[in-house]
């Protein structure tokens, strides 16, 4: 088990043969930096994401596969309470080596390699794949149940803690004058 730094976070893959069929396996416990997050969710700096990594040697480069264990935390949009998720992360990416590369773009043109990873040293960075995994994992909306009714829109209190009957009077602003002057003829 090696503890490392979320951000900056590579395997070395030195010691993986490059014959096809060859498999490494690795453990890290990534520790989360304080900009794992998106403006609904995060995950809180110093937390441990557990990543068990398995790197396979190919005919074409290496095949990186990576499973973590996320743990979030957040507000509901509808009540501002606090929101915990945790799941899964799995990803699957692979790098091609320069001289496959450099064959698929004789072949099949510039366009066609130009999006794809390239093994071009001894180590792979692991916080780009896993961070676009993380964060495009975690909702836009996190809600703290799925039948949250929110806050009251006049008081501010919870929905499900208030009365079934609990209402608010509310007058139109253009009337409100009216209001007082009804009042102000009952007096006289």
């Amino acid at each position: 088990m090696t503890s490392v730094p979320f951000n900056g976070a590579s395997v070395s893959i030195a010691d993986l043969p490059t014959q096809p069929g060859h498999t490494r396996t690795y453990h890290f416990d990534l520790i989360a930096g304080d900009d794992l997050a998106t403006e609904a969710m995060r995950v809180n700096e110093g937390d441990i994401v557990p990543a068990d990594i398995t790197a396979q040697s190919m005919p074409d480069g290496v095949l990186l596969q990576v499973s973590a264990q996320v743990n979030c935390t957040g507000v509901c949009v509808r009540c501002l309470d606090p929101v915990t998720l945790s799941f899964p992360v799995e990803v699957k990416e692979m790098f091609f080596t320069p001289e496959v590369i450099a064959r698929m773009r004789k072949e099949e043109g510039d366009e066609a390699v130009e999006d794809l990873p390239v093994l071009d040293s001894n180590t792979i960075e692991l916080e780009p794949l896993l961070r676009d995994a993380i964060v495009t994992q975690f909702p836009f909306t996190p809600l703290c149940s799925p039948d949250c009714d929110g806050l009251c829109d006049v008081c501010g209190e919870k929905w499900q803690d208030l009365p079934e009957d609990h209402e608010h009077e509310v007058i139109d602003p253009r009337f409100a004058k009216l209001a007082g002057f009804f009042s102000e003829e009952k007096d006289e």
